[in-house]
């Protein structure tokens, strides 16, 4: 689910990534069309807080796959891929 540009979650022929970009976050839902057609944009986002952005995953996903606990879980877990984003690298000063 999470990689290192992006936190994507994947069901069936919905797609939603949270990804960075400078000061905001961007959230992406996509999916491919009836007839397998290229995927499609369906909603994309743009949030300054990161809190809504994990929001806005769980509420995307929550609408993809219409089960609230799986939404629940992807919130948490982009949640968990925008703190290790934030976090310093390893073995470098924090600044104290």
């Amino acid at each position: 689910m999470a990689g290192g540009d992006a936190f994507v979650w994947k069901s069936g022929r919905a797609e939603i990534t949270l990804s960075q970009a400078d000061d905001s976050w961007t959230v992406k839902c996509t999916a491919v069309g009836r007839l397998l057609g290229p995927r499609q944009v369906l909603y994309q986002g743009r949030h300054r807080d990161a809190t809504y952005a994990a929001w806005d995953v769980m509420a995307r996903v929550v609408l993809a796959s219409r089960d609230e606990d799986e939404g629940l879980r992807a919130g948490q877990s982009a949640a968990q891929w925008i703190k290790a984003r934030r976090q310093p690298p390893s073995g470098h000063a924090t600044g104290r």
